[in-house]
């Protein structure tokens, strides 16, 4: 059994070095992702985020990269669209690019995870078949393929239709793996969501047993007050504790709340046998479980800062 350091935080993060604000070129992305991964705590790492439209970008480098290190996993970024036909063009070109990138690397870069934002017309649930179909058309084992849905504005109705949608299809077929992805900031004051919209979305997910996924703004462990941005800004681990800990505990929307609002790290604790946030707490097993069915992880344009921000908490290595 692994340590709770380990139960909660292998393979969280999702490298986005291509995103702002990091925005690095291809290779020098890749080359990271490939030293990070190597490195003594590239247990942390999972994929390397890469929009469908750069797979071509990207093959040269996994073909030289060769067979060190083990595959190469990916998440790659559907283009999207703003109503279904806009959707279904978009699915088309990510398909010829996915496609294309697997001829002879289906074995040392599988494409693990896709990920592509809900339009905002047209019913959820249609989308996600449509999607999940023209996946399964690649042939092989489809990706897991993760939803976003919005955090700002009128973000309540969506989200809450968005877990409803996936849960459905789930339920009628149990084979598609699906999920809701959350973004958590940008570069920009405005594009941080509320805390009770990330909250919301935790709940939501909760509610209809679909996992979670984050990206964007989540460089630090706890929420605070970025400078530079001019706003409070989201922590990875108040959204990791608040899925994992409303999941355990059928937490009510006030209290799941509290947790993505603390801003008190010591009110955190990871110890030899749980993960705390004051008085709740939740054993590895648990952690295990929930890491699996809950909360799967976040995309991080940078590794240096979350992993060095572990270090100096001293749970890297416990």
């Amino acid at each position: 059994m692994p340590t709770i350091a380990r139960a909660l935080l292998s393979e969280t993060i999702d490298y986005a070095g291509l995103f702002p604000p990091a925005e690095l070129p291809m290779d020098e992305a890749f080359r990271r992702f490939l030293a990070h991964r190597t490195g003594d705590d590239g247990w942390l790492l999972a994929r390397f985020v890469c929009p469908a439209a750069r797979l071509g970008e990207l093959r040269p480098l996994v073909e030289a990269a060769g067979e060190a290190g083990g595959p190469i996993r990916l998440a790659v970024l559907g283009a999207g669209g703003d109503d279904p036909p806009a959707l279904a063009e978009a699915m088309e070109r990510d398909l010829d690019a996915i496609a294309s990138f697997g001829r002879g690397l289906v074995a040392a870069a599988p494409v693990e995870v896709f990920e592509v934002k809900l339009p905002g017309q047209g019913s959820f649930g249609e989308t996600v078949d449509f999607v999940c179909d023209r996946l399964e058309d690649l042939g092989a084992r489809p990706p897991e393929v993760f939803f976003e849905a919005p955090l700002l504005g009128d973000w309540r109705r969506p989200v809450e239709r968005a877990a409803r949608a996936l849960a459905a299809v789930h339920r009628v077929a149990p084979h598609r793996r699906v999920g809701l992805k959350i973004r958590c900031g940008g570069l920009e004051a405005a594009a941080v969501p509320s805390v009770e919209a990330v909250a919301g979305a935790i709940v939501a997910a909760r509610n209809e047993d679909v996992r979670l996924k984050a990206t964007q703004g989540l460089h630090h462990p706890f929420r605070h007050h970025d400078p530079e941005l001019g706003a409070t800004v989201h922590g990875f681990l108040n959204l990791l504790a608040a899925a994992v800990l409303a999941a355990e505990h059928r937490l009510d929307r006030a209290t799941v709340t509290a947790i993505v609002s603390e801003e008190d790290p010591a009110a955190f604790a990871i110890t030899e046998t749980a993960l705390r946030w004051r008085e709740l707490e939740a054993d590895v097993e648990a952690v295990v479980h929930r890491r699996l069915h809950a909360v799967t992880g976040f995309g991080s344009c940078s590794f240096t800062e979350p992993r060095d921000d572990l270090a100096a908490l001293g749970w890297l290595y416990m």
